[in-house]
């Protein structure tokens, strides 16, 4: 008697945030990423507690990359029950370290931060903490790129180079029974051909059916040339003001490959000789993991790493800040500078005191380098509302706001449609994730006209049998 394989959608449907998806088959269920969602606050904190499946339930969690918005709710699932074993490529664990133990660190301080401001109100409490971060780094699991390991009995899964951050992987499932094979490959967030540091996207072999992001699926990124010479022309115009250059960014991944072409723009001259400084203790961390990991650079990268002048992540006009107070005398220097600080979409972290003192000056520029989801304080920002709140407290946007969407670690819609079309067989059922609508519409419109698949957007919470 068949055994019918299905796919609950979780999280990240018809959204950028929160990828969780519930995989079915043979008895056994195991979830694909628990990430965190990330939005307006009251809503993020309902969503981010609300589990549509007990944990305990669960037998396995493969993990796709080590962002908060596909990791930081392992603890929480821990917390809640959960015991079974978490599967990661090296780097994605080394990476969950870090960014786990800082996700903690920021909830129980917020926590706090409200609770002080709001006494009246019913005590906010962080979603998990420090000793359930441990508990479920002791878990991870760790597999290399290319190596078939057995998740159950008549279930193989192997990752496949994402290049989307260090670490980042396609996975694949191969169901067999009865004779028979199927075969479900999940993306995961797909990186870009041709980017610095890392290594392109692999295409691993055909698939039955596929489950697929689309951030970008209805827009094309700027080429390579073109985001170096518009990266420069913010610095110029923002120093000639005498102003600050202030740029919310991921501490992983995105961080890295800023650091990498401000090096490039300063070692050819394209740029004046200004100060740039990291303001992230996690993108510090981050970046020390990056040197664990050479395997996971592309050719360039390994050679310039290998000649030991500290390229490309760290050069003479950098800084690392450390301390909360060296971060605070930031916003007291006069002279231009560069700051690069997290959170990428101003949901948290130091970047929030650097708006805070610098958005109402109309000599700084605010520029965004990636996604800014809906409900963030940095959609706000990038739709030019004239004041926002910063820590609860109103501040005017005086100051320049740009966009750089070159810089994105996501695949473009071309990008995208060209990857799908290099899966040999083509997958007959696509599913759309980690999405806006629109975004997904349009890639689906594409998608069925480029490879005759069944395309569908699914909404949180809906199931599919996928194989019987």
């Amino acid at each position: 008697m068949s055994v019918p394989l299905s796919i609950s959608f979780q999280g990240a449907a018809r959204t950028v945030t929160g990828s969780r998806h519930l995989i079915r088959w043979g008895g056994r269920a195991w979830a694909f990423d628990c990430g965190l969602y990330q939005g307006h606050r009251d809503e993020a904190d309902r969503i981010n507690r609300t589990f549509a499946f007990d944990p305990a339930m669960l037998d396995a969690v493969v993990v796709s990359h080590a962002h908060l918005d596909h990791t930081g709710n392992l603890p929480a699932l821990v917390a809640r029950g959960f015991g079974g074993r978490i599967h990661a490529t090296a780097a994605t664990a080394d990476l969950s370290r870090p960014m786990l133990t800082d996700s903690a660190f920021l909830q129980e301080r917020d926590a706090s931060h409200v609770n002080r401001r709001h006494p009246g109100r019913p005590p906010r409490h962080p979603l998990y903490t420090l000793e359930d971060v441990n508990r479920a780094l002791e878990r991870f699991d760790v597999h290399g790129y290319g190596e078939t390991w057995t998740l159950f009995e008549g279930v193989e899964a192997r990752y496949f180079d994402a290049g989307h951050i260090l670490g980042s992987a396609i996975t694949t499932f191969e169901f067999r029974q009865d004779g028979r094979v199927f075969r479900l490959g999940m993306s995961g967030d797909l990186g870009r051909p041709g980017r610095p540091i890392l290594r392109d996207p692999e295409i691993p072999p055909g698939v039955d059916a596929l489950v697929l992001e689309c951030t970008y699926g209805d827009r094309l990124h700027a080429e390579a040339e073109d985001i170096g010479r518009e990266l420069a022309e913010v610095v110029e115009r923002t120093v000639a003001r005498g102003g600050r250059l202030i740029v919310p960014a991921f501490a992983v991944g995105r961080t890295q490959e800023l650091v990498a072409t401000f090096h490039d723009l300063c070692e050819s001259g394209r740029v004046r000789d200004v100060p740039i400084f990291v303001d992230s203790p996690l993108a510090r961390e981050a970046t020390r993991v990056f040197t664990r990991h050479p395997e996971c650079f592309d050719a360039p990268t390994r050679r310039q790493f290998e000649e030991g002048d500290g390229s490309p992540f760290g050069f003479r006009r950098l800084r690392y800040v450390a301390t909360p107070e060296e971060s605070k005398a930031l916003n007291a220097r006069r002279e231009p500078c560069i700051v690069i600080a997290a959170s990428g979409m101003c949901e948290g972290g130091r970047v929030l005191h650097h708006l805070q003192h610098g958005l109402s000056d109309a000599r700084n520029t605010v520029l965004f380098v990636g996604f800014q989801a809906e409900g963030t304080l940095g959609r706000r920002i990038l739709g030019r509302a004239e004041t926002v709140n910063v820590f609860g407290e109103p501040v005017h946007v005086r100051a320049e706001v740009a966009a750089l969407e070159g810089f994105s670690a996501h695949a473009d819609r071309r990008e995208l449609l060209a990857w799908v079309a290099g899966l040999n067989p083509a997958p007959r059922n696509i599913f759309l994730v980690h999405g806006e609508a629109a975004a997904a519409a349009a890639l689906a419109i594409a998608l069925r006209a480029a490879v005759g698949a069944d395309v569908r957007v699914p909404e949180r919470g809906e199931e599919f049998e996928l194989w019987n």
